[in-house]
């Protein structure tokens, strides 16, 4: 396992300290995702997403039941973005929460995970 994790931070975090405990959650619940739909990598442990995840995801943040994913601009561009997207939106649902936002590094507005992800209708 990668133990390289990222700042969980939320909005009223000290009166709600159960979002940052459900972040932390969530952060485990998506590592499992990743090790279940992505291939181990040649050295050293964990899988390729696992590998993503701990390189690119710096913070998780809980705004009022929307989470915010801060990420790394090179995932951003990349298209390992919708799978880690995938198993993130599945790790947050696990909360009753479906509202996932990612933070790009030099973006200025945040993307939604709709806009993210293709519409299986437009397939």
């Amino acid at each position: 396992m990668v133990p390289i994790e990222p700042s969980y931070t939320a909005y009223n975090a000290d009166e709600e300290p159960w979002r940052l405990a459900r972040l932390i959650r969530t952060d485990g619940r998506v590592r499992e995702l990743l090790r279940i739909i992505t291939a181990e990598v040649a050295e050293g442990e964990g899988t390729v997403g696992e590998r993503l995840w701990t390189s690119h995801v710096s913070r998780l943040h809980d705004e009022r039941g929307t989470l915010c994913a801060h990420v790394s601009a090179a995932l951003g561009g990349s298209g390992w973005l919708p799978v880690i997207a995938l198993a993130l939106s599945r790790a947050w649902d696990g909360e009753d929460e479906g509202e996932v936002d990612f933070i790009v590094e030099g973006e200025t507005i945040p993307w939604p995970l709709e806009s993210i992800l293709m519409d299986p209708e437009t397939l």
